[in-house]
């Protein structure tokens, strides 16, 4: 069984107090020493041995007096460091989220997409492993802001970000393109396996009441990345996915798969 740490406040009483009674000690060796200094101004020929050992017991005393003052001074200092070191990692961490997320629905921004893109593609080319991409948008998303307001659509874009992320992979990144449009990137999954993913999630945003009125669908479109794919040409195909599921009729999944050139 573990005891509990002393609270803060206590702890500074603690040092308080320490450090008031080593002062204390100080000014009586102080008065001590001046007895002594004064006894010999007044008998500078009597015998003073004893006088001499206790001079010398109270210089040693008050060196342990300052050793300890200043133990309690870098003790002090010590835990003010530690919590400016630990204040400044706070803030690093606080600063590292904004540059990567998204401000409304704190999903990963554009720029995080292109790092995480980078890399994955390169994985694709050097090691031959799948990924794939759902790019989704909200169907009637702008006679959604007209309907309930701007900042009901607001709510409703932070919440389907947050329902998408609980229903995700913990390797599975989602993004925020712009307006109601998502990517969700999905690595080590091939084309068949995204699109099953792709129609859950359909199926659970569509029977989902968003803000206890608000009911939304989603069209998406799901590619493969490819070995020659760059970051233009695997969003372009996203971008056709999604289309197709537009033109189709909307809350509805679009495969977009590579075609197979002729020998």
């Amino acid at each position: 069984m573990t005891m509990d740490q002393p609270a803060p406040h206590r702890l500074k009483a603690r040092y308080k107090a320490l450090y008031a009674a080593s002062i204390l000690a100080l000014a009586a060796l102080l008065c001590v020493c001046f007895g002594m200094v004064y006894t010999l101004h007044l008998n500078p020929n009597g015998d003073h041995a004893r006088l001499m050992q206790l001079a010398y017991l109270c210089m040693v005393t008050g060196f342990l007096v300052l050793g300890a003052q200043g133990l309690l001074v870098y003790k002090k200092v010590m835990a003010f460091l530690g919590q400016d070191a630990t204040r400044a990692d706070e803030l690093a961490e606080q600063l590292e989220r904004l540059t990567v997320l998204d401000s409304l629905t704190q999903a990963y921004n554009r720029g995080k997409f292109e790092e995480v893109m980078a890399q994955e593609l390169g994985n694709v080319r050097r090691y031959g492993l799948d990924l794939s991409g759902i790019m989704l948008d909200l169907d009637g998303f702008r006679a959604i802001n007209q309907a309930h307001g701007y900042s009901a659509g607001d709510r409703l874009l932070a919440n389907l970000a947050h329902f998408l992320n609980d229903k995700l992979r913990a390797n599975d990144f989602l993004f925020r393109w712009h307006g109601g449009k998502f990517i969700i990137l999905c690595p080590h999954t091939d084309i068949d396996r995204a699109a099953i993913v792709a129609e859950k999630l359909r199926m659970l945003v569509g029977h989902k009441i968003f803000g206890g009125k608000i009911r939304v669908f989603l069209s998406l479109g799901v590619v493969q990345a490819e070995e020659e794919d760059t970051l233009e040409s695997f969003l372009q195909r996203l971008q056709s996915g999604l289309a197709a599921s537009k033109n189709g009729g909307r809350n509805q999944v679009s495969v977009v798969r590579t075609p197979i050139l002729p020998y």
